[in-house]
């Protein structure tokens, strides 16, 4: 698995664990570090993507909630929810990845860790937020 795609699922993991906790984002990251051991590089980038979506989170849910067709992120499964927010910000923040592939590693994470029909649920709400959100900035 790569860094990034690592980082991501331990960013979801992370952000998934804060919905329950009510933890902030350092102490639900040490609670997921003394499980996984990584580096330090990967570490940065998961809570660069933590942080980000954190502090994003209100504006993340209305891009997100606009998308999604009178299905409120409130009624979202959590790990969905969480998958489309690090998406999303992705998306908004991360310009140099390419729409397929930030697309794609959702996808991928809600096959691996979401309710078997989340995938495509979650591929079709990406699908809208990218044509909003990228507006044209790449061929895709």
């Amino acid at each position: 698995m790569g860094s990034r795609r690592a980082g991501r699922e331990a960013a979801m993991r992370i952000l998934y664990s804060m919905e329950f906790s009510a933890q902030s984002a350092d102490l639900a990251a040490a609670d997921y570090w003394l499980e996984h051991k990584v580096s330090d590089q990967l570490k940065d980038f998961t809570m660069t993507m933590v942080n980000g979506v954190n502090d994003a989170r209100a504006e993340l849910d209305a891009i997100i909630s606009a998308a999604s067709d009178n299905w409120p992120v409130a009624r979202m499964a959590d790990i969905d929810k969480n998958i489309l927010r690090i998406a999303t910000w992705e998306l908004k923040e991360h310009s140099e990845i390419p729409t397929a592939v930030v697309i794609d590693e959702a996808v991928e994470m809600a096959k691996q860790y979401a309710a078997p029909d989340s995938s495509s649920f979650i591929n079709g709400i990406l699908g809208r937020i990218q044509k909003d959100v990228r507006n044209g900035r790449e061929g895709n």
